[in-house]
């Protein structure tokens, strides 16, 4: 085996470039005469934005101003997933470092804030062990328990060594890995998209966690979003490249948006600039 599987990915059709494309758009918006002084503002923002817009990729739609407010999280079934939700966002400044030295500490932390009070606790932060999975995007056949162990820790490997990969490669591959594997009873969806994040964060790309990349899926169509997953699942290089150039687009889509997120706390005072 290719001691850097990532490094392979980055090879694929169309990669390199979509990776710079997302360089410079994410670049246009950490420029520091650009961003100024508000970047601890967007960096909340951001979170804020993109916890809403992640939970409504699974269903779990209340408007971003309930998110500022609160009220997502009311006492119901969706302001449940919504509360973990939003603990998964809050939480993730902090797991950056963990990710870095143990990733699958991170994940298990992730699930653990995510899953709380949705299920049987002995589940929470621990790979199921049965095929009983919530699949909010349909994707279909979870993965046989019995790989699940061996799948992450192999993934927890490749991030724990390091890879000359982009940063753009491995966030896709780690996104892409978590969402189809469906390791978790719950949230599995969820914990992908956050760990995303800690990928561009632990590698530099967006150290702060500016960028919005869960409004960038939105943006291009949860339909798309599906396909994309789907195709990654297939395992042939057409399919993982169409997956990694779809994720590098969601990037670009995040950029755009924290920028409008930007100019929203610039004119409002508040982080409520992007479209939903």
């Amino acid at each position: 085996m290719n001691p850097d599987p990532f490094a392979d990915l980055a090879q694929l059709p169309g990669v390199a470039e979509s990776v710079a494309e997302v360089r410079t758009a994410v670049d246009a918006v950490l420029w520091p005469r650009h961003l100024g002084s508000d970047g601890p503002q967007l960096s909340v923002a951001s979170r804020v934005h993109g916890a809403q817009a992640s939970a409504a990729i699974d269903g779990i739609d209340f408007a971003v101003e309930a998110w500022w407010s609160g009220d997502a999280w009311e006492d119901s079934p969706m302001g449940r997933i919504a509360a973990g939700v939003w603990r998964g966002y809050r939480e993730l400044p902090t797991l950056v470092e963990v990710w870095r030295r143990a990733p699958l500490q991170a994940l298990a932390r992730l699930h653990a804030v995510v899953a709380k009070g949705l299920g049987d606790d002995a589940d929470v932060g621990r790979p199921r062990t049965s095929e009983d999975v919530d699949d909010p995007l349909r994707l279909g056949s979870a993965a046989d328990p019995s790989i699940l162990g061996p799948r992450l820790s192999l993934l927890g490997t490749l991030v724990g060594t390091g890879t000359s990969a982009p940063a753009v490669v491995e966030a896709a591959a780690v996104h892409a890995e978590i969402a189809t594997l469906q390791p978790f009873r719950h949230g599995s969806g969820q914990v992908a998209r956050m760990a995303s994040r800690l990928v561009l964060a632990a590698r530099g790309l967006d150290p702060d966690q500016l960028i919005v990349p869960e409004v960038g899926i939105m943006q291009l169509g949860r339909p798309r979003y599906v396909a994309a997953l789907r195709n990654y699942r297939t395992g042939s290089a057409e399919g993982v490249g169409e997956w990694l150039n779809y994720y590098a687009a969601t990037l670009i889509a995040g950029a755009a948006a924290a920028d409008q997120i930007l100019s929203g706390i610039r004119s409002n005072g508040v982080g409520n600039g992007a479209s939903e």
